[in-house]
């Protein structure tokens, strides 16, 4: 045991509850976790949740109001980012904006592309690659558990070609769309660094962190280390496919204190590459990215999941279409269909468009804030949220927890998520039918028009 880890681990102390946090996201080792003071005496029982974060959304900012309210319902919450990102470290109760202009992303990413060398494969600690933010304030305690291991400089540098021309084709759009432009290039270039690495490895950090947590907490907490408990889990988009892998992640470890009894996922993606423009995605594979090399698939990793399970998913979701999951070609299974679990069930809501504003059932229903980036890009990035709305209240946060509490169990979810009054939009276990798109018949127009233009002088 090292002297830093001898002493009680430092924590903010808040009106019922106590958040410790450890660790960097540039080196994938950060996470907070909230624990309730009751959970603090002995003989408490304890209840674990592992909550998981969408794609890019690697601080407990974006879901603050709901860990909070977790924790106060007396659940210990663990959020780890299970990414590797060059947000801040920032602190409990801190919300640091920072920002940075979009050539400096531009010039970042091609000083890395160009200044590694071109041959060797070499790995790089997470100190060796500059970050954009040098001047963040970081945690001071420790990490805990292995993050991610070092990425393979041929890695790093492919990636960086990529990403320079990612920023460089977003810098072109963001002539005509400011906001969204700049926004996006923000964003995937904070979260770059974790395309380093293999989204499996992503899986395994997600369940190393919390477990190197616990076993850090159970030094101040004795109590922590003997007594039985139920771990459940939660994830949002990136964060609900990683909670419905758990279980295929959990293969062939020793330690399987954090395999969840049961999971509850909102608006899931069913692959890793969901969440990323197709372009991007495009480039990624063309360069050989390592995110795009071993992805994690519910169609294979479902095949381990046989716990109970509940995916609330949004019917207006444009990142993660309800198609692509109960959506069926030919005689492939749908990927809900692909869960293995007898006990599971999927949900919609629906959008209701006479409040003001309107309400929309879209990809972030679970994101409590998304004002770290604008507004220009969650319109396109699955949502606005400058706080939580009808779908955290009556959707979201009363499925959780009426699975997690034994109140209902899959099947029987949407009859006590009914019982709610009163209910703002509507819950079915079918989606909306899909909109019709009109890109078909305009693309049709044009051709037709085509042929007749370049048609005609032949038959005349």
């Amino acid at each position: 045991m090292t002297s830093s880890q001898s002493k009680p681990w430092p924590f903010s102390q808040q009106d019922g509850y106590r958040i410790y946090q450890s660790g960097h996201h540039k080196s994938g080792t950060f996470q907070r976790i909230y624990v309730p003071e009751t959970a603090t005496q002995p003989e408490a029982k304890l209840r674990p949740i592992l909550y998981l974060h969408g794609f890019a959304l690697c601080m407990p900012s974006f879901y603050e109001t709901h860990l909070i309210e977790l924790v106060k319902e007396g659940y210990i919450v663990f959020f780890p980012d299970f990414q590797r990102s060059d947000y801040p470290d920032t602190l409990p109760t801190d919300l640091l904006v920072t920002r940075a202009e979009d050539i400096q992303h531009f010039r970042h990413w091609l000083s890395i592309a160009t200044q590694l060398p071109s041959q060797g494969d070499d790995r790089l600690s997470a100190s060796e690659t500059p970050s954009l933010y040098g001047n963040a304030p970081q945690q001071k305690e420790m990490p805990l558990g292995p993050g991610l291991q070092k990425p393979k400089v041929s890695d790093v540098r492919r990636v960086a070609w990529a990403l320079v021309i990612i920023i460089g084709i977003l810098k072109l759009l963001s002539w005509f769309r400011r906001d969204y432009g700049k926004n996006l290039i923000h964003l995937l270039s904070t979260v770059g660094i974790s395309l380093f690495h293999f989204p499996t490895e992503w899986l395994a950090n997600a369940i190393s962190l919390p477990e190197a947590a616990w076993e850090r907490l159970s030094q101040d907490f004795p109590h922590w280390a003997t007594e039985k408990m139920e771990v459940h889990a939660f994830g949002h988009s990136l964060g609900g496919l990683m909670a419905l892998s758990l279980p295929d992640g959990f293969k062939g470890r020793q330690d399987q204190r954090f395999f969840p009894q049961q999971i509850v996922t909102a608006d899931p993606a069913p692959s890793t590459e969901m969440g990323i423009p197709g372009p991007a995605i495009w480039l990624l594979k063309l360069f050989n990215s390592p995110f795009t090399q071993k992805p994690v698939l519910i169609s294979e990793t479902g095949k381990s999941l046989n716990i109970p399970v509940v995916i609330l998913h949004g019917g207006a979701d444009n990142i993660v279409k309800p198609q692509q999951w109960v959506g069926q070609t030919g005689d492939t299974p749908s990927n809900y269909d692909a869960i293995a679990s007898q006990e599971k069930a999927i949900y919609f809501s629906y959008s209701n468009p006479e409040p003001q504003p309107p309400l929309v059932a879209f990809h972030n229903q679970a994101v409590t804030s998304t004002q770290y980036y604008g507004d220009g890009l969650f319109k396109n990035f699955g949502g606005v949220k400058d706080g939580p709305n009808a779908y955290n209240y009556e959707y979201v946060w009363p499925g959780l927890n009426f699975i997690f509490t034994g109140q209902a169990t899959p099947r029987t979810l949407l009859a006590k998520l009914l019982e709610l009054r009163p209910r703002k939009f509507d819950i079915k276990p079918v989606p909306p039918e899909a909109p019709r798109s009109s890109w078909g018949w305009i693309i049709g127009l044009l051709l037709l028009a085509g042929i007749v233009y370049w048609g005609w002088p032949l038959v005349h």
